[in-house]
């Protein structure tokens, strides 16, 4: 928890007691489990299609495994600790150091903060070969610090929404992660202390709240950080250590009384999966409680055309193009009083539907992507109905 000498978050509230989450309890897993239903399984086995990014990014489906990353870093053994170990004198300057080398590797954004053990999975829900480790296995780590990395998405791309540029957008970014998240785990092994990487498809942590600690950003409405400069477009990774660090102190970039009043997630959900209401309770936790299950189920409607829904990411006011206009609205925000926040947070609110839209969106071609095809008129006599041309071919209704 949160010693005397930490600042606790102000975007969620430890009001009760807390147990460990077993991941097998997590939502892709319970798809795997077919808890949501016969065809939300189907589609997660065989999703790949005839995409070759999805493919290349996601595996599965008919892609061959051995062509995506994600696939072959699941599997991949963790190296040995170097017994040459290089002594850590001043723990804030050590700090600072692995900073600069997670955002020479391609980090974004980087914070520490202690390992809350209550946000390390209890139990795997997929195993490790190269690891000896089987799913059902329990989790057994030790490590003092977490290292949260953040690595941005294109605010472009993700106003494609939803289509296969922005799905493009999101795999990549989980995929660009894995490698410079692998690599700070064995640049700290190499130094002489243990550590190990978590990264999309091999993870034994909760990143957002580990993030959300360690001064990354708070928690939004919609249930995932937000970053004062990237908003809700960070994919996070976790690399879990015992080098002795310095930690970072959760921050207050104003999105609780933001989130209070927005509300512009929960608008554009398109599965209504985010609550207008006020905040409940869930594992002892004061916070936002998103419908897991309506969520995921709403990837059925992609229809081949994407799988990951982004426009509550895109909506989010935290999430503009980096423009002095963007820092100056995100900066009177947060050094606004909070008592006060409601007299900036309003007027900036009404500025962002005015300029963006209420459903922020972005007409793109991008690699022979369309994200808006050319609507046809079918052949029926007297029909007056547009059809979407998805496939870019001509619509012809016998």
């Amino acid at each position: 928890m949160f010693t005397s000498k930490q600042t606790a978050p102000r975007s969620y509230r430890i009001v009760g007691p807390q147990r460990q989450i077993d991941e097998r309890e997590t939502p892709h897993p319970r798809v795997d489990r077919g808890e949501f239903g016969a065809r939300l399984r189907d589609w997660r086995k065989n999703r790949a299609g005839s995409d070759p990014f999805r493919r290349l990014f996601g595996g599965g489906g008919e892609g061959d495994p051995n062509n995506t990353l994600q696939q072959i870093m699941k599997q991949a053994p963790e190296g040995k600790v170097n017994p040459n170990q290089i002594p850590v004198d001043d723990p804030a300057e050590m700090a600072e150091q692995i900073k600069g080398v997670a955002q020479y590797l391609g980090a974004d954004v980087v914070g520490i903060c202690e390992l809350n053990p209550l946000y390390v999975y209890s139990h795997r829900a997929r195993g490790n070969p190269a690891m000896g480790e089987k799913p059902g296995d329990p989790i057994n780590m030790p490590h003092r610090f977490a290292i949260c990395l953040g690595f941005a998405s294109s605010y472009e791309r993700y106003m494609s929404n939803n289509s296969k540029i922005s799905d493009t957008e999101y795999q990549f970014g989980n995929n660009h992660a894995i490698v410079p998240t692998f690599q700070l785990a064995s640049y700290i092994r190499e130094m002489g202390y243990p550590a190990t990487a978590h990264h999309h498809g091999r993870s034994s942590v909760n990143p957002i709240p580990l993030a959300i600690n360690a001064g990354l950003g708070e928690l939004g409405r919609h249930g995932m950080l937000i970053h004062e400069k990237y908003g809700s477009r960070l994919h996070l990774t976790v690399v879990t250590t015992d080098i002795p660090l310095a930690v970072d102190e959760p921050v207050d970039i104003g999105v609780e009384e933001f989130c209070k009043y927005c509300k512009k997630c929960a608008r554009t959900c398109p599965s209504h999966s985010i609550p207008f209401g006020d905040k409940t309770v869930v594992n002892g936790v004061e916070k936002y409680a998103i419908n897991v299950e309506s969520c995921y189920k709403y990837k059925l409607a992609g229809r081949g055309e994407w799988t990951n829904c982004v426009v509550c990411v895109s909506s989010c006011c935290y999430n503009k193009a980096d423009t002095w206009y963007h820092d100056l609205a995100m900066w009177s925000v947060k050094t606004t009083p909070a008592k006060l926040r409601v007299l900036i947070v309003k007027p900036l609110l009404w500025i962002d539907d005015l300029i963006w839209g209420k459903r922020p969106w972005k007409r793109m071609k991008w690699l022979g992507y369309d994200n808006a095809p050319e609507p046809m008129y079918c052949n029926i006599p007297g029909c007056t109905a547009k059809h979407a041309n998805l496939q870019h071919k001509k619509l012809h209704i016998a």
